[in-house]
C-alpha cells in the first residue's frame, strides 16, 4: 500500500471519529428530540445531513483514490 493511500485512509478514519463524536455530543447535549422546538429540530437535522454529506464525500474520495 502506498503512502498516499494510508493518508487517505487516515483522513477517512478521522472523519468517522468526528461523526461519532458529533452524534454522541448532540445526543448528550441536546437531549431527546421530542423536547426540542421545531426550529431546533431543523438545525439539528440540517447538521446531521451536512455530516452525512461530508462522510459520503470522504468515502467516495477514498474509493476513487484507492481504485484509480
Amino acid at each position: 500500500m502506498q503512502f498516499t493511500d494510508q493518508i487517505s485512509i487516515l483522513i477517512f478514519a478521522l472523519i468517522l471519529v468526528a461523526v461519532v463524536v458529533f452524534l454522541t455530543m448532540s445526543k448528550l447535549v441536546v437531549g431527546p428530540l421530542a423536547k426540542l422546538r421545531k426550529v431546533e429540530r431543523v438545525v439539528l437535522i440540517s447538521g446531521l445531513i451536512g455530516v452525512l454529506l461530508v462522510l459520503a464525500m470522504a468515502a467516495s474520495e477514498l474509493l476513487f483514490h484507492v481504485l484509480f
